[in-house]
């Protein structure tokens, strides 16, 4: 077994971080496409993909702990391969009951790799004491928008079913490849007795930081809400047809990526509190500028519509980039417990809430519209700086 340099490791680290925001990502600008498959309308297709969130919701529970006493490798093998099985399931089926078994393993899976690759960064950050989880973050974001603009080239030239299987074998091949080559560095199975979690410790050590719950809940519901209804709002909305519809959305993330990998030179010259407070603002009011411009223009001009768009999408994204990750990191500064156990039990609270929202959001497309539905995450950012005193000491 070779062991990683610093600068190897991190590589591999950001190459992983990449591969799984364009894994979990890709189906996404393909929405339109997987909920004709299904037949559903928005409150139907909205309602049964919130149920990732009951597999999200076990994962974070538990998968926490099991890193703590297990270590990350089997963990993240086998949430890939789940991730990756589930991916297909998703996007080939035309029955609602195996979408909803699919999503909800999806949701599990999808939260076990992400408490165990960022357990693993934290590690890293520990370690070497380079504050790189908001870089890291920065990589899921490219992943994410990479796959995006792929999938905006693809829709109509090829089947959403190749596309969706091709690129997962692929993805899951590599992925699988870098996890072999971490293995000296992947974090241990704790081995001290009295530092193990049992299962009963899943409740009694259960902590709520209501501020950094709240703030993060609000924080990601408007990237939550793009993933999930962006591209069938500039599709079936907006009626902007193509690959095209999947630009404001590629523009958001492309906004996220610069903010995450740039944030980093802000902090030493403005107070993070200031720089939530901004980014928060910036992110809420210019995604509500941007709905309330395109109500009004109405369907007369596509072009000016789509740039409204990708203005109010861009600026959204930039302002909201660098909040969850810092405020993830934050969170783990404020609590004793394991970082695989405090991003499980943050992650739990916000996966029950996002739940609602989503919920909320489907339903309320429904009874209204999609355009006024997206109000609410938007809103919800111009709630943010009133939790700002968590990174007064930042």
């Amino acid at each position: 077994m070779h062991t990683l340099t610093p600068k190897k490791e991190l590589t591999y680290l950001q190459s992983l971080f990449f591969l799984f925001g364009f894994l979990i990502m890709s189906w996404i600008p393909r929405f339109p496409e997987v909920k004709a498959n299904l037949d559903l309308t928005n409150g139907e297709f909205g309602s049964l993909v919130s149920t990732s969130a009951i597999g999200s919701l076990i994962s974070l529970l538990t998968v926490g702990h099991l890193v703590h006493n297990y270590g990350a490798k089997n963990i993240m093998r086998f949430s890939v391969l789940s991730i990756a099985a589930s991916l297909i399931l998703l996007t080939t089926t035309h029955s609602g009951f195996i979408f909803l078994i699919s999503s909800v393993i999806q949701g599990g899976a999808t939260s076990a790799f992400h408490i165990a690759i960022n357990t693993q960064g934290f590690s890293y950050q520990d370690r070497t004491k380079k504050p790189v989880i908001t870089l890291l973050s920065g990589y899921w974001s490219a992943g994410a928008v990479a796959t995006a603009m792929i999938s905006g080239v693809l829709v109509g030239n090829i089947s959403l079913k190749i596309h969706i299987i091709v690129l997962v074998l692929a993805v899951l091949l590599i992925m699988l490849f870098i996890l072999s080559r971490m293995d000296s560095v992947l974090i241990q199975p704790n081995k001290n007795p009295g530092e193990a979690y049992k299962v009963s410790d899943l409740f009694k050590g259960f902590r709520v930081d209501s501020l950094v719950s709240s703030a993060i809940f609000c924080a990601i519901c408007l990237e939550f809400s793009i993933g999930d209804w962006a591209a069938i709002f500039t599709k079936e909305d907006m009626g902007i047809k193509s690959g095209l519809h999947t630009l404001p959305y590629i523009l958001f993330t492309l906004a996220m990526i610069t903010g995450r990998l740039f944030v980093h030179k802000l902090f030493k010259k403005f107070a993070m509190q200031s720089l939530m407070t901004s980014g928060a603002l910036l992110s809420g009011i210019s995604f509500l500028c941007g709905l309330a411009t395109v109500h009004l223009l109405g369907d007369t001009n596509k072009i000016l519509v789509l740039i409204v768009l990708c203005i109010s999408f861009t600026l959204a994204g930039l302002g909201s980039s660098f909040l969850a990750p810092s405020i993830m990191n934050i969170a783990n500064l404020r609590s004793k417990s394991p970082a695989s156990v405090v991003i499980g039990q943050l992650g739990v609270i916000n996966n029950i809430a996002i739940f609602f929202m989503r919920l909320i959001i489907a339903w309320t497309a429904q009874a209204t519209s999609l355009t006024f539905a997206l109000v609410i995450p938007a809103a919800m950012l111009l709630i943010v700086p009133f939790f700002s005193k968590i990174f007064k000491n930042a």
